[in-house]
């Protein structure tokens, strides 16, 4: 089984670390960490200590530091995700997280039903939240960013692709240049053929993973 990982704000170079505070507790109360177990210690930005269990109360843990991995930042990939209804948007970053992504923005589109104005810094906290989580739990050395609230056009870096139900191309045909890739998801009632528009004078390219209609959260 593989270890569990906890974040810290920054990883130790001494031979010794102490994980406090809601890592902690977790460790002891939850997953019942004790002396002698392996665990994984990161910063979120690519420091992931392998650490050995000293000692394990709900207030701290003791490890030792037994080897440091540098792990280089996966290419970026940021998704523009229109905000999906209810608990859907906990879905949607739990797996992107998962499945890898650099970053998230939050995407108030025209046909999006949340409405994130007047309440956005709650709002992508609790993005910024879920996502740690899926972290955790995927193992991950870097932390995806949650990005402001973005209303309108949206933002895109690099390689711009839509996914969209009329596109004729697969996603998985695309011979993507080097450098950054954004991902435009629309929401549960579909972009706009202005929206549309607008992003393919940009230079996007409008591309379906198969002949299914995904959710907005999948």
């Amino acid at each position: 089984m593989t270890a569990p990982l906890f974040y810290v704000d920054e990883v130790a170079t001494r031979a010794t670390m102490t994980i406090r505070g809601e890592e902690a507790k977790h460790a002891s109360a939850a997953m019942r960490i004790a002396p002698g177990e392996p665990v994984l210690v990161g910063d979120g930005k690519g420091t992931v200590a392998r650490c050995t269990v000293t000692s394990a109360d709900r207030t701290q843990i003791d490890v030792r530091i037994d080897d440091v991995d540098e792990v280089q930042p996966a290419r970026e990939v940021m998704v523009v995700q229109a905000i999906p209804k209810g608990e859907r948007g906990d879905l949607a970053v739990e797996l992107l997280t998962e499945a890898g992504v650099t970053s998230v923005v939050p995407w108030q589109s025209a046909r999006t039903v949340s409405d994130w104005r007047g309440k956005e810094t709650a709002k992508r906290q609790r993005w910024q939240r879920v996502a740690r989580a899926a972290a955790k739990q995927s193992r991950r050395a870097w932390l995806p960013q949650i990005h402001d609230h973005a209303v309108g056009v949206p933002p895109v870096r690099g390689a711009a692709l839509i996914l969209h139900e009329d596109a004729t191309d697969s996603l998985f045909d695309i011979d993507l240049p080097a450098g950054p890739i954004t991902l435009v998801v629309g929401p549960e009632g579909g972009l706009t053929e202005d929206e549309v528009a607008s992003l393919l004078a940009r230079g996007a390219h409008a591309v379906r993973m198969g002949p299914e209609i995904m959710r907005t959260s999948t």
